[in-house]
C-alpha cells in the first residue's frame, strides 16, 4: 500500500525544491573525509590496476560460453553504471538544492549506485575465474569504503535540510533503489547541461579508458608476454583477437 508523503515534507516541497538555507556541520568531518580519501586512492586504484592485469585473455577465449556470457555481462554492468551516473548529474545542483527527483526518488545515492555498477561491470570484464574473486574483493572495499562516506553526506545534509530531509530518509533507501520513486512537491527536471557542468565526462572518459586498458591487456600485452612479437600481435588483434575470435 502506498504511503501518502508526510504533510510537512510536502509542503515544504511545495515551493520548488528544497534549497540550501543553512551550512553544513560535520562532526570531525575533514578528518573523516581526508581518511576515506587516502582508503579510495590506495584501494581503488589497485583494484582497476588489477582489473587490466588479470585481463589475461579475451573473452572469446574462454572455454565455456557461460564464461563468456559472464564477462560479457560485466559490459552491461558498466555501461548501466555510466548511465545511471550520467542520469544521476542531470538532477544535482550540489550544495545548492536537495535533490529528490529522477534516480533520487529511488535511492539516496544513485551516483554511488552508478559507480558500484561500473567497478563490477570492470572486475567481471576480466579473464575468469579471477573475475569472481576480484568481484568478491570489490564489493567488500566498497561497503566499508562508501559506508563511511555516506554517512558524512548523510550528516551534512541532515544538517543543511533538517526535518524534510529526515523525512526523505524515511521514504527513499540508502543504496539499492526501490521500484517506485518517491515524489513530493515541486522538483527539478533533468537537464544533460547540468550533468555535463556537474563534469559527466569525467566518468565517460575513466570507463572508455579502462577498458581500452582491458582490451589492450588481453588483446595485445599478454600475447607479447607470452611470446608472440609484438608485429603478430598486432596482426592478430587487428583481426579479431582482441575479442578472442
Amino acid at each position: 500500500m502506498d504511503v501518502a508523503p508526510d504533510k510537512n515534507a510536502a509542503d515544504a516541497f511545495a515551493n520548488g525544491p528544497l534549497q540550501a538555507g543553512r551550512k553544513a556541520k560535520v562532526r570531525d568531518g575533514k578528518r573523516r573525509e581526508k581518511r576515506l580519501d587516502l582508503l579510495r586512492l590506495q584501494g581503488f586504484w589497485p583494484m582497476y590496476a588489477a582489473f587490466i592485469a588479470l585481463s589475461l585473455w579475451p573473452p572469446f577465449a574462454e572455454e565455456h560460453i557461460a564464461h563468456t556470457v559472464l564477462r560479457l555481462s560485466g559490459l552491461g554492468f558498466a555501461l548501466a553504471g555510466l548511465a545511471v551516473r550520467i542520469w544521476s548529474m542531470g538532477y544535482l545542483r550540489k550544495k545548492e538544492e536537495l535533490a529528490t527527483a529522477g534516480p533520487y526518488g529511488r535511492t539516496r545515492n544513485p551516483l554511488y549506485v552508478g559507480t558500484w555498477l561500473i567497478g563490477c561491470g570492470l572486475a567481471l570484464l576480466a579473464a575468469y575465474p579471477f573475475n569472481l574473486a576480484l568481484l568478491g574483493v570489490y564489493n567488500v572495499m566498497f561497503f566499508f569504503v562508501y559506508r563511511g562516506q555516506i554517512a558524512i553526506e548523510e550528516e551534512m545534509l541532515t544538517s543543511i535540510f533538517g526535518d524534510p530531509y529526515r523525512e526523505y530518509i524515511r521514504r527513499v533507501p540508502r543504496f539499492f533503489p526501490q521500484m517506485k520513486a518517491w515524489r513530493v512537491g515541486d522538483v527539478s527536471r533533468f537537464s544533460l547541461a547540468r550533468a555535463f557542468r556537474n563534469r559527466a565526462w569525467e566518468p565517460v572518459l575513466g570507463l572508455l579508458v579502462l577498458i581500452g586498458l582491458q582490451v589492450a591487456a588481453w588483446g595485445l600485452v599478454w600475447p607479447a608476454i607470452k611470446g608472440a612479437s609484438l608485429a603478430k600481435a598486432w596482426a592478430d588483434f587487428l583481426a579479431g583477437g582482441w575479442l578472442g575470435i
